[in-house]
């Protein structure tokens, strides 16, 4: 073709295409978006940063905090095939890390019975693999819900598609200057109704509020 240069996909990059379109070919999906005041997370986030000594951030309370919501809110940690839905026996959270080598989505495994810590830890092994490209197939496989990362300060909302297996993603992102931030959900529609997905973020809504 004349008038540009065909540059190849990478490995990583040909992953993220076939998960979206895969995606977008077959999962109705719908999104709501919520306010949350984040202030008194992030200042508990860095306080804790200084009792366990590793970074802790929205991105670590939002795992443990959808995590704890499984027992309650099931459905969003499930599966569909056809007109069946499958629940999973304990969360685990897929996480997006981005830094500038790819996207990958590795897996906090059974995130409910961590602590906070052991979450950051985890995270901080997942940001180093995604440097290097270290990462093992076990680390990006087996998540039931995903926490989408837009932690740019400018960013101010963002739609993530939904993972195939899943049925739900939460786009998190934290205005720097201290506005209420919006958090989004987008769903599998065949499983979960717009009803639900309010009632499933005004929990997460409260207990990220509460957290000091």
């Amino acid at each position: 073709e004349e008038g540009g240069t065909r540059v190849p996909l990478s490995r990583v990059q040909r992953g993220v295409a076939r998960a979206v379109q895969l995606s977008h070919q077959g999962i109705p999906a719908a999104y709501t978006v919520v306010r949350m005041d984040l202030g008194p997370a992030l200042a508990y986030a860095a306080a804790l940063t200084r009792t366990v000594r590793r970074p802790v951030g929205l991105a670590e309370l939002f795992v443990r905090e959808v995590a704890l919501l499984h027992g309650d809110f099931p459905r969003f940690f499930a599966s569909v095939n056809g007109t069946t839905a499958t629940l999973a026996d304990a969360p685990h959270i897929g996480v997006t890390v981005d830094l500038g080598e790819g996207l990958y989505v590795p897996c906090v495994r059974d995130a409910a019975d961590r602590t906070t810590a052991e979450i950051a830890t985890q995270l901080m092994k997942f940001r180093i693999a995604a440097t290097n490209g270290s990462f093992r197939e076990r680390d990006l496989v087996g998540a039931n819900f995903t926490v989408t990362l837009h932690t740019d300060a400018d960013v101010v909302l963002a739609v993530p598609f939904v993972l195939p297996g899943t049925v739900c993603a939460l786009a998190v992102t934290s205005p720097a200057d201290g506005s209420p931030a919006n958090i989004g959900l987008a769903y599998d529609h065949r499983l979960i109704n717009g009803r639900d997905a309010s009632l499933f973020l005004h929990a997460l809504k409260t207990s990220m509020e509460r957290l000091a």
